[in-house]
């Protein structure tokens, strides 16, 4: 079953062929097309607003071009040979496909078609963005999502080298390029295995991670969100193990409920309930943990400006 783009695409292969490769005009096939349907060279040039001797040679033209007949011509009548049938749908076809594409042209322009490239992470999938998406969509409902979950640093890359138009992401974005606005702040809390000791404790202190293995999202994929914690732990005393690596946060709250360690979270990521995890208050002294939502300045590409114009529009409290 073909889709409607690769209709389209169909009828814009054949825009190139019978207009770039038999140099013909898009005008040609209008004067074509409105001959044969009135077989009548006089109503064809009244309906064209033009003159019937010029119509008359830009028919023949057309006809030399295709080395073949497209009108049997009399004093008294005008109609199609076998060819000009064939011809006419083919040429109708064109013109469709050539109406269609200026209108997407206008369109894209306009930024209401098109592809938004947004990468995510993982926690900063709220309900907040989730609002943000419905808006545009119900004002650009034209434009295809596609949501890629990253972590901020390969966000911050992509969106650099232009693979991405926007990012949700962590702070700090660090480069010059880059523009942003403030998403939503969350607070962090503990995840750990059901039955673990710290689960247990009425109240948790800074000190209790001593020695405690921790599950991290890998270095090399996070930057700076475990440096509060870690701070605040050493500024007591402790010294945490590194238990595991994670490379996203999936298989981060995985590892933590199979017991390989805990780890601070955000609480958002609390709201999905999972098999085998407990989330506790941390200590005080943690910052709240901001989203960002970010894209390259030199991006004007009117999708993105329609969606930050959205954002800021629906991402505000209420």
């Amino acid at each position: 079953m073909l889709l409607f783009s690769d209709i389209y695409k169909y009828m814009f292969t054949r825009l190139l062929i019978l207009c770039k490769y038999q140099c013909m005009e898009l005008r040609h096939l209008k004067y074509f097309v409105t001959v044969a349907e009135e077989l009548s060279f006089r109503r064809a040039a009244e309906r064209l607003h033009l003159a019937q001797p010029p119509l008359s040679a830009q028919i023949k033209g057309l006809e030399t071009k295709l080395g073949l007949k497209l009108f049997e011509r009399s004093t008294r009548s005008v109609r199609l040979t076998q060819a000009g049938r064939v011809f006419l749908d083919e040429a109708r076809l064109v013109l469709a496909a050539a109406k269609q594409a200026e209108q997407r042209v206008k369109m894209a322009e306009h930024g209401l078609v098109g592809t938004l490239r947004i990468g995510v992470l993982a926690p900063a999938a709220t309900s907040r963005l989730a609002t943000v998406l419905r808006s545009y969509r119900q004002k650009f409902p034209g434009v295809q999502f596609s949501l890629h979950e990253l972590t901020s640093i390969e966000q911050l890359q992509q969106l650099r080298t232009d693979q991405l138009d926007v990012g949700l992401l962590r702070p700090p974005v660090g480069y010059p390029e880059l523009d942003c606005h403030f998403l939503e702040e969350s607070s962090m809390v503990l995840a750990s295995p059901a039955g673990h000791r710290l689960a247990k404790l009425r109240r948790i202190e800074w000190r209790d991670f001593h020695a405690e293995p921790l599950v991290l999202i890998h270095p090399s994929l996070q930057h700076a969100y475990y440096d509060t914690f870690l701070n605040l732990c050493a500024k007591a005393g402790a010294t945490p193990l590194i238990g595991q690596y994670a490379n996203d946060i999936n298989s981060k709250m995985w590892l933590i409920s199979a017991g390989f360690g805990i780890a601070p979270t955000t609480k958002t990521i609390a709201e999905v309930k999972r098999p085998g995890l407990v989330f506790r208050e941390l200590p005080p002294g943690l910052p709240l943990v901001q989203t960002l939502i970010v894209w390259k300045r030199t991006n004007n590409s009117p999708i993105v400006q329609n969606f930050i114009e959205c954002f800021n529009n629906a991402a505000k409290p209420t």
